[in-house]
């Protein structure tokens, strides 16, 4: 009877736990709808950025490109911008990118390069605070912040950092969603701004292009790459959130098929339990009988 009692109380705490996993991929699942959301048009939005930047240095020549976030630095100092989560339960999502990251930043250690963490999220946090890496910790919560806002602290920080010249490059290391089965950890150049040529799918028009830049092409370029840096911080945060939420909801999803599959198994027990429980009961009452008509 004990034994009974013990499988009625795990199906019980199993079908408790599944009814969590539910929910949480659920919510999962509505988060990830409102990332995927502000993703997309962040995506199209990003590369009319960047086709705006690459149709204005098509009239230019290098020497024209004079930014100072274009600038290669002297010396070695790098900055490595991780970012992870604040929660757990969402599978390798946190250890990939952090793995990524840790094995990046000691390979730059070996190279010679002095290496200082960002970490953005309290996974991120939590790990590199164990090894003797200089990390800055006053953006850990930035993910709780509106896209916006925390994109343009991270952006203004970096820029400000590498204008001073308290690093020489700067990089970041997030996962890059793909789609909702998908994620991948990337590590990104962040500055110096180096234009990229690649217009991917949306490549400009072919025919020759007349435009009229006033005052001049430099005010212009010196004021659509800061931007342009602003919104690939907000790319980042937008693609890690995603990732995160999509890692979740297949965690979450995949724990909830084990408690099914689990709760067969001890509901099958359980079954098989009561029915011996019954017959020996049936036994002994039928002996008892036999017993007492032969008295």
């Amino acid at each position: 009877m004990a034994h009974l009692k013990e499988v009625a109380d795990r199906i019980s705490l199993i079908a408790f736990t599944q009814q969590i996993t539910k929910a949480m991929k659920m919510v999962s699942a509505s988060k990830l709808h409102k990332a995927q959301q502000r993703l997309l048009p962040l995506k199209a939005y990003t590369t009319q950025y960047d086709l705006l930047l690459h149709t204005v240095l098509q009239t230019m020549d290098g020497s024209e490109l004079a930014h100072p976030l274009t600038k290669q630095k002297i010396g070695n100092r790098l900055l490595l911008v991780v970012v992870a989560s604040n929660r757990g339960l969402c599978g390798a999502f946190n250890k990939n990118v952090i793995k990524t990251a840790y094995e990046e930043a000691i390979k730059r250690k070996q190279s010679g390069a002095a290496v200082e963490v960002l970490v953005i999220g309290k996974k991120a946090h939590q790990f590199f605070k164990k090894y003797s890496i200089p990390i800055i910790d006053g953006y850990i919560d930035l993910l709780e912040k509106p896209n916006d806002q925390a994109s343009s602290m991270l952006a203004a920080y970096c820029i400000e950092a590498f204008q001073t010249n308290r690093y020489t490059e700067i990089i970041l290391a997030y996962t890059a969603f793909k789609n909702s089965a998908k994620q991948a950890v990337a590590i990104v150049p962040f500055l110096p701004f180096l234009p990229s040529v690649e217009t991917q799918d949306n490549s400009p028009p072919t025919g020759p292009f007349y435009y009229m830049y006033e005052p001049s092409h430099q005010l212009l370029i010196e004021q659509l790459i800061p931007q342009i840096l602003k919104h690939k911080i907000m790319h980042m945060l937008v693609e890690s959130s995603a990732s995160e939420h999509a890692a979740r909801m297949a965690t979450m999803s995949q724990a909830t098929d084990n408690a099914d599959e689990l709760l067969k198994v001890l509901r099958i027990s359980y079954n098989r339990s009561r029915q011996a429980l019954i017959t020996n009961s049936l036994a002994e009452i039928t002996s008892g009988a036999e017993a007492l008509a032969n008295a």
